[in-house]
């Protein structure tokens, strides 16, 4: 089991995860605090970033109609498409299987 690559992956996956949380327990409790302008920059930052994230993004596809029956018509073609697909694909799979 230690040989396949799915654990190989699970390791490596929670090695690096334990690395990265011991350095930030390490950074955090043994650097020093944070000045004002320090915390005033990452609060800059931190907004920044809400600007142009999918939340953002969301929050103004409410306000905006015409956006918002974009959305909905596309939806609405791709939803059908998708599950299509999905059908199409179980079906090849399953007469390549017999």
């Amino acid at each position: 089991m230690m040989q396949k690559p799915y654990f190989k992956f699970f390791i490596w996956i929670l090695t690096t995860g334990f690395f990265f949380l011991a350095s930030s327990v390490l950074i955090s409790s043994l650097g020093p605090p944070a000045s004002e302008q320090q915390i005033m920059q990452f609060m800059s930052g931190m907004m920044d970033a809400m600007e142009n994230s999918l939340m953002s993004l969301s929050m103004s596809i409410e306000h905006d109609i015409v956006l918002s029956q974009i959305i909905f018509i596309a939806s609405s073609i791709t939803v059908p498409l998708i599950i299509l697909s999905i059908l199409a694909a179980i079906l090849v799979r399953l007469r390549t299987i017999k």
